[in-house]
């Protein structure tokens, strides 16, 4: 995978800018892709692989909003989290405290051990656009 080092604000010091590494991705894979790979490597069609792709978007996003956790074994463990606004007495916190749902995934241990071994290459930052000053 490859990288670049950018310069961003200190969290604990905003006075302060450290120089963090920062992730280049690649291309975005399609479903339709991903699908025509799996096929490849196993004796199931495209279509079919894509049938059970879209089952899984429905029914993983159905069973986390019912507050399941949905695991795969083998591959990781899904389930619904949310950020909240606090309030100083119980009794004052209801369901407008809740900010923004967001689905979280923890990879098996297979999955991350697959992902240690990913090799990193430093590439050249991107290049600042600048602007011409406008009289």
């Amino acid at each position: 995978m490859n990288y670049h080092i950018t310069k961003r604000e200190n969290p604990l010091d905003r006075q302060k800018s450290l120089y963090y590494p920062q992730p280049e991705w690649g291309k975005m894979i399609s479903e339709e892709e991903l699908a025509e790979e799996i096929s490849y490597a196993s004796s199931i069609n495209a279509p079919d692989i894509r049938a059970v792709i879209t089952s899984l978007k429905e029914v993983i996003p159905r069973h986390t909003m019912a507050g399941d956790t949905v695991k795969l074994d083998n591959f990781g463990i899904f389930r619904q989290s949310f950020e909240a606004r606090g309030k100083e007495k119980e009794e004052d916190v209801n369901t407008s405290d809740i900010l923004n749902s967001k689905l979280l995934f923890r990879p098996a241990v297979a999955i991350k051990n697959k992902l240690r071994a990913t090799i990193y290459k430093k590439v050249a930052s991107p290049k600042k656009e600048v602007t011409e000053p406008t009289d």
